[in-house]
Parts: C-alpha cells; sequence; structure tokens
C-alpha cells in the first residue's frame, strides 16, 4: 500500500517498471464533493498526480496511463455524441472540485508527455459499473432495495448518458498501456493523447437500472419531475448543507455534480479509441453478472 501524496512511496513503487496506470482519485460522489473535503480532493488529485508524474520521470518509466472522466469536458451543458476535439470545460464553472482538479491533472498528465522518455495518455471515463464495484453501485442498490426510486429526470434530450462496464475499463486501460510503450517506429503513437471510453451504447440512466429494479421487485418509475425543479431542490439542499455542514452531519441525497451527471444528455463517441488503441467493448450495458451475484451471493464471495 502506499499514497499517492507520499512521493517516497511512489519512488519505491515505481522502480524497475516499464509502465504506470494512475486511477488514483478522490471526491467523485456523495459528501466527498462536499466543503470539508476539497483540501484533500485537490491533495490527492492534483499534487499526487504530480507525484506520479515526477516518479515516473525520475525512474525512467516509459509510459503512463492517466484514468480521467468525461467531467474535463462536461459540466451540465448537453453534449451529443461528443469528441476528442472538444476543449476542457471552463474550471471556473464547474459545480465540483473532483471534476475541476480531474481537468488540471489530465492536462499535467499530457503536457508530461515526452519528458525524458515518458509517454502519456488520459482515458476519459464514462460511469464504471459491473460485479464487485464499490463506488456508485452500493449506493444505487441500496436507493432501489428501500423503494426509493420514485421518479425520472431527464433533459429534452432524453437524458441519455454512457456507461462502462469493469471487463471494458480492463481492456481500455491495458491496449493503452500496450500501445504506449510499443517501440514499433512503424505504428503511429498515442503519445499526449485523450480518448473516450464507454461501453458505447448510451442510454436513459434510470433505464439502465431497469433489470436491477426488476430483480427488487421495484416498479419502474413512470412520473417526471423537470429539470427545472431538480436544479432549484438540489441546489438549495447543496446552499444549506455548505452553511450547516460544521454543525449537522448528513449526506445530501444528490449533489449538484450528480443531479448533471444523471439527468442531463452527454454521450461520446468512442471511435478514436477503437481507431487507435483498438478498443471494442464487450457485452454493452449488461448487469446481468451483478444480478447473478445478487441471486447468488456466495459466488461473488
Amino acid at each position: 500500500k502506499g499514497d499517492v501524496r507520499d512521493i517516497d512511496s511512489l519512488l519505491e513503487a515505481t522502480q524497475n517498471v516499464t509502465c504506470v496506470i494512475h486511477t488514483a482519485s478522490y471526491g467523485m460522489s456523495g459528501r466527498e464533493q462536499m466543503p470539508p473535503y476539497f483540501d484533500k480532493v485537490e491533495e490527492v488529485n492534483i499534487v499526487g498526480t504530480r507525484n506520479v508524474i515526477k516518479a515516473c520521470a525520475k525512474n525512467n518509466c516509459k509510459g503512463l496511463v492517466y484514468t480521467s472522466t468525461y467531467n474535463v469536458v462536461f459540466g451540465g451543458d448537453a453534449i451529443l455524441n461528443g469528441d476528442e476535439s472538444l476543449p476542457y470545460f471552463p474550471l471556473h464553472r464547474h459545480v465540483d472540485h473532483y471534476s475541476r482538479t480531474k481537468s488540471i491533472a489530465e492536462q499535467l498528465v499530457l503536457t508530461s508527455n515526452g519528458r525524458g522518455d515518458l509517454q502519456t495518455c488520459a482515458l476519459r471515463l464514462a460511469g464504471v459499473i459491473g460485479r464487485g464495484e464499490s463506488r456508485h453501485l452500493p449506493r444505487v442498490l441500496d436507493a432501489i432495495r428501500k423503494g426509493l426510486v420514485r421518479f425520472n429526470y431527464y433533459d429534452e434530450h432524453g437524458g441519455k448518458v454512457d456507461f462502462i462496464g469493469l471487463d471494458n475499463v480492463v481492456q481500455g486501460h491495458v491496449k493503452a498501456a500496450l500501445k504506449l510503450v510499443d517501440t514499433n517506429r512503424n505504428i503511429p503513437g498515442i503519445g499526449g493523447q485523450a480518448f473516450f471510453l464507454s461501453d458505447g451504447c448510451p442510454v436513459n440512466n434510470l433505464e439502465y437500472f431497469k433489470p436491477l429494479m426488476e430483480h427488487y421487485g421495484q416498479p419502474f418509475p413512470t412520473t417526471r419531475i423537470p429539470m427545472w425543479l431538480m436544479y432549484i431542490l438540489v441546489f438549495f439542499v447543496h446552499f444549506v448543507y455548505s452553511a450547516i455542514y460544521r454543525f449537522i452531519d448528513f449526506t445530501p441525497f444528490l449533489t449538484p455534480a450528480e443531479l448533471f451527471k444523471t439527468g442531463v444528455t452527454h454521450y461520446f463517441s468512442i471511435a478514436k479509441a477503437r481507431k487507435q488503441l483498438d478498443y471494442h467493448p464487450v457485452r454493452p450495458n449488461d448487469l446481468s453478472g451483478i444480478i447473478t451475484d445478487l441471486r447468488e451471493p456466495h459466488r461473488s464471495s
């Protein structure tokens, strides 16, 4: 075990390593997106990434793959079939510190390409869901199990978003790492570039989780709340939390950033990853493995 905030542990961990995959981050969702955690978010996502780059350069690593996020270009404005030509979303307009710091970190990684022998790239992931995923899935299952999913909300484009299964996350990272350190000079390199990765099948956020609702015998919500009303509710709770969190400890059901991610249409082309990384997603939008584990919990233990 180590800590990306500790440069010495990174220097030790990267000795005699050809390629590093930097997935560590903090503040992606829930209460970690709120004001008390801003310092840690910055320490892990920015300072930690700087340390990873320094360690890779110091130990002459050949490749560095950075696990990034759609949020570096998305901040609440609808994006339909976007691609890597999109500019970074303005830092001052992000409603959460996680997205802001991940954007800064990605740019640090990509501008470090060519530092000595180091080749770098960034993989911008859609929402990750799969067997054993411990960030989003437990919250989703808990809400469904308790019957808390009683309404839907989405924008005029249908609230279509991307997801990516764990198998495809692994595939993308492995192929990017191999490509970065490939010494065949006849093959164009990917150093200094970013790639969107997803299952390639955009879907309404709640429709994606419909099989899980069916598993628990929960009805699929037919009531739709307008996005303008959701904005008012979520931002009001956010304001209240920011004012009283020092005195009363609670976790908002939905943060502003989570509202954007779940209700505002934003999906991206994976054509560049298909072409340059030979990335080919398998079992898109497949929750069958999760349902199997729910039916037979001993198999996932």
